[in-house]
């Protein structure tokens, strides 16, 4: 083998020595998913990550969509992702796990539906929906299960105000309950929503896992 040749194989060698390390540090220092409850849209995810690899994809991801219909017309269409919380990601948990032996209770999961009048930024560890409306047929109701494909769901409802005066919402919340309960998911919606009298304001929440 003339000097050269053994030259290039020693160049190749290097680089691939080079790139296995660049990997491997890579891999070491990718953080994983830190119980990230709050997911942009614009987030994306390679197929190895959304696999498992580097978990960068939070298992369970919520993206609601807020209609506003006026005299028959949509007036407002807002989409945009949700903050799971924490009493929401335990709740994820002990109805995946019903059934088993000394399994959390599960008695529904996020299923119910509410309206907020209150802006403050979302957290995964709040407990409750505050300014929470409960009259004029905008209180909490429970939502509608659709299937969306074989991995994500659809929780919907649409209330209509029976009032007699306009009701800003500012915030939308998810329970596991009619009333009290806890608070599986919320969202801060990054335009208020105006509902007139007799207007219907629909919410369809979507989570894929």
């Amino acid at each position: 083998m003339t000097r050269g040749a053994v030259g290039g194989w020693r160049m190749i060698g290097l680089i691939v020595l080079l790139a296995t390390t660049v990997f491997a540090y890579s891999v070491a220092t990718k953080p994983s998913n830190g119980g990230g409850n709050v997911v942009s849209v614009s987030d994306t995810y390679n197929y190895a990550e959304v696999q498992g690899g580097g978990n960068k994809a939070p298992s369970w991801i919520g993206i609601v969509q807020v209609l506003v219909v006026h005299n028959g017309m949509l007036v407002y269409d807002t989409l945009q992702h949700n903050t799971i919380t924490n009493t929401g990601e335990a709740i994820i948990s002990a109805c995946t796990a019903r059934g088993a032996t000394s399994a959390p209770a599960c008695a529904s999961g996020g299923v119910y539906i509410a309206l907020s009048t209150d802006a403050s930024v979302t957290s995964p560890t709040d407990l409750t929906c505050a300014s929470e409306l409960a009259t004029n047929g905008l209180g909490r109701s429970l939502g509608t299960f659709s299937p969306v494909t074989t991995n994500s769901h659809k929780i919907s409802y649409t209330f209509t105000n029976t009032g007699t005066t306009p009701v800003t919402i500012t915030k939308v919340c998810m329970f596991d309950a009619a009333s009290g309960g806890s608070l599986f998911a919320e969202d801060v919606l990054s335009n208020t929503a105006s509902v007139a009298p007799n207007d219907q304001i629909t919410i369809n929440w979507t989570f894929t896992h």
